[in-house]
């Protein structure tokens, strides 16, 4: 590892025992307890504890089933690294340090505040404007901390390996979970869970999402393919094997707009870097992960289904299973992409009824939106709109758009501010790109997830804007990771 060993990995040693012992006695206690040690931990050792994210949002949705009270851990964790930056620079009195911003900041609060107060006006309870705020706030106070802490090339080498290893944890047992049919290493909750047959094909993963889970393997094969320019040649075999791995995971959770986001990001790496060999080799991998990963298992899973594998466990069965002799899922949901019966449905229920709905409220709030909580967001979702029964929106819809929820929700100035959000982040890393070639990478990955965008609301997803933050904080530094040398340990800096 390049000097590294496990003592470099105290958080690790930190997390495990405490998440355990909150899973083997789950209850209010522990849960907050758990949450309580991590959160005291990171306010002592803010790097490390800011790792720690690492390994709890791309399980949280696992953690949270079996013991719901670890739900706070994850703003606990940021809110003490926060803490601790600002205790820093009070005890130094060094308050302008705390008030340093990128323009895309500034645009970033600007939306913020014009997504509130159209929400005040439009009547939303406070608690739900507060609740979406957060949803947006949280992990971008993860660049806020890490951007004002002394990043060392060491802590990047750890960055680059936990997100290897969980990465490779989340990806064997998501070929656990296809295989046994959501039998095995899951909650029984989710074992008994309803789910169509258009989504039971789909890898969920412990991330509970194959939309969600694609989008955490792809950062992690970008950030391992960077990993391999900083380790010995006998590692280097290792990393391979897991990118086949991951590349063959991200395959079956079908989720086509990753897949879009991905190709779209990795044109654009080449465009701007030039690094054709390395095209090739993410080609020559993402084949391998076909032959050896996608279909073995695939055949392995019908293979299961037809022996009969599974069928004692109760579950809920989907209303819309067409059962009788069908096409195997896989087919079904290749074949049904694009079908003209699936837009219809779309229309009528899914995201291009979503889009009508949006452009409508805009255009009766074309200014200001009618604010956070009001449309498609995690909010809504979770708590009702005030609006939806004058749109004939029956349900709490998830908007899986972001464009369209920001469009209907703040209006003509939140789309300005949100555009200089993102586009001010573009602007700034393609300044960086010869600074360090991490710059690079990222500016792909954000125009990839440019794209996702319209598919996901990707900017309320934790584990992506935390990685996005952390690695555009890193860049932030500027650290020259392309000039290490081979042999050349990061720590000797």
């Amino acid at each position: 590892m390049n000097s590294l060993t496990w003592r470099n990995f105290p958080f690790i040693f930190i997390a495990l025992p405490v998440f355990v012992v909150a899973l083997l006695f789950p209850g209010t206690i522990t849960g907050l307890g758990a949450a309580a040690i991590l959160a005291l931990y990171t306010f002592l050792s803010p790097k490390n504890g800011i790792l720690l994210l690492l390994l709890y949002f791309p399980t949280r949705p696992f953690l949270i089933e079996i013991n719901p009270s670890l739900k706070i851990a994850g703003d606990l964790i940021i809110l003490a690294a926060f803490a601790n930056v600002a205790w820093i620079a009070i005890r130094n009195k060094d308050f302008k340090s705390l008030f340093q911003f990128q323009i895309f900041e500034w645009a970033f609060f600007g939306f913020l505040a014009v997504g509130a107060i159209s929400a005040f006006i439009t009547g939303v309870d406070l608690g739900s404007i507060i609740f979406q705020i957060r949803a947006f706030v949280i992990t971008y106070l993860v660049y806020f901390v890490v951007k004002r802490l002394d990043i060392t090339k060491e802590d990047i080498l750890k960055f680059l390996w936990t997100t290897f290893v969980m990465a490779i944890v989340l990806s064997l047992h998501g070929l656990v979970e296809k295989m046994s049919l959501r039998s095995y290493l899951m909650p029984e909750k989710w074992v008994g869970r309803s789910l169509s047959y258009n989504n039971r094909v789909r890898i969920y993963g412990l991330i509970d999402n194959p939309n969600v889970l694609s989008v955490y393997l792809s950062l992690a094969v970008m950030l391992t393919i960077y990993l391999k320019q900083l380790v010995a040649s006998k590692t280097k075999l290792i990393l391979t094997i897991g990118i086949i791995l991951m590349l063959g995971v991200i395959t079956l959770t079908y989720s086509r707009g990753t897949w879009i986001g991905f190709v779209i990001a990795l044109a654009v790496y080449l465009a701007v870097s030039k690094n054709w060999r390395r095209a090739g080799n993410i080609f020559v991998a993402a084949v391998l992960s076909i032959i050896l990963i996608n279909i073995p298992v695939t055949q392995a899973t019908n293979y299961f289904k037809n022996a009969g594998f599974g069928e004692n466990i109760p579950r809920n069965l989907s209303p819309d299973d067409p059962g009788g002799n069908q096409p195997s899922d896989e087919e079904r949901r290749m074949r049904e992409t694009f079908e003209m019966s699936t837009v219809e449905l779309s229309k009528t229920t899914g995201r291009l009824f979503i889009v009508t709905k949006g452009f409508e409220i805009f255009k009766d709030h074309p200014v200001i939106g009618t604010g956070f909580a009001t449309f498609g967001d995690s909010a809504a979702k979770g708590n009702g709109s005030p609006i939806y029964a004058d749109y004939g929106i029956e349900h709490n819809i998830y908007s899986d758009n972001q464009y369209i929820q920001i469009i209907a929700q703040t209006g003509t100035a939140g789309v300005v501010l949100f555009a200089v959000f993102l586009l001010g982040m573009l602007f700034f890393l393609w300044k960086k790109r010869k600074d360090t070639s991490l710059a690079t990478a990222v500016l792909a990955v954000l125009i990839g997830v440019y794209v996702v965008g319209v598919l996901y609301n990707i900017w309320e997803d934790k584990t992506f804007t935390t990685y996005f933050f952390m690695m555009l904080a890193a860049i932030t530094h500027g650290i020259q990771y392309k000039r290490w040398g081979k042999n050349e340990s990061p720590s000797s800096h």
